[in-house]
């Protein structure tokens, strides 16, 4: 047995993608948890996606023995490995991460955001809902992207949350939680997202219209009716195709 993992651990070096490759999933499937020590290594340096997911479904595999590595990849000086590192521990779906990603959540690199978001989103640990309610509005569509995704999937316990965030300072905060409103379908949200077609900003009471759209209602009907004649033509062309989808 020594001698077979001594050649799969060289072949995770091997210039030949397919071996590498395969040698990922043979360590895999041997679930000897030394091969954690030659996993993480790879995964950090490893350049083809295809290579680097036969190393995630090993590292995966490995359970216990990978999770504090990989935790402590969160902290990596490489955005590219902290990424990895977050993509991996969705994977492994483990609500022990679930603190180091809500940590990673103040990351400079969007894309790290984005994987720990969606990581996060596949533990389903509620704790996280603050922070990633705290990143709407962030410049990343990625990120955006995924946020919507992942609050829907929390549900109820993410409505309070962003109802709040409607009342959030910055413009593009309320916007887009009033696009996820809008996704969640939830009748909770209902007299929150009409108070909201009062909002200052355009971009914010279009967003409100959207979700009303989405809510239906008699009154919703009745709020979309009152933005036909809102000051802005965006909104107003909004409200005349909303108000057809929800005219009988």
């Amino acid at each position: 047995m020594n001698g077979t993992f001594d050649a799969l651990i060289e072949q995770l070096r091997h210039p030949d993608r397919n071996r590498r490759g395969q040698a990922a999933l043979s360590l895999g499937a041997l679930g000897d948890v030394r091969a954690v020590d030659a996993l993480v290594p790879a995964l950090c340096t490893e350049a083809d996606p295809f290579v680097r997911e036969n190393i995630t479904w090993a590292l995966v595999r490995a359970g216990d023995a990978a999770l504090r590595p990989l935790l402590d990849l969160l902290r990596d000086a490489d955005p590219v490995v902290r990424h990895h590192a977050a993509h991996v521990l969705g994977k492994m779906r483990d609500p022990r991460a679930s603190d180091a990603l809500i940590e990673a959540l103040q990351d400079h690199d969007a894309t790290v955001l984005a994987k720990a978001a969606f990581a996060l989103g596949r533990i389903g640990d509620p704790r996280a809902i603050t922070a990633l309610v705290g990143l709407l509005g962030h410049e990343s569509r990625e990120l955006q992207s995924t946020l919507v995704t992942v609050l829907e999937g929390f549900g109820p316990p993410a409505v309070r949350a962003l109802l709040d965030a409607l009342q959030h300072e910055r413009w593009q905060v309320r916007e887009r939680a009033a696009y996820v409103l809008g996704a969640m379908a939830s009748a909770d949200a209902g007299p929150a997202l009409m108070k909201t077609l009062e909002d200052r900003d355009w971009q914010v009471r279009f967003a409100a219209l959207h979700a009303l759209g989405t809510l239906g209602g008699a009154g919703s009907v009745h709020a979309v009716q009152s933005m036909l004649s809102d000051g802005d033509r965006r909104v107003r062309s909004l409200a005349t195709e909303v108000m057809k989808r929800l005219s009988p």
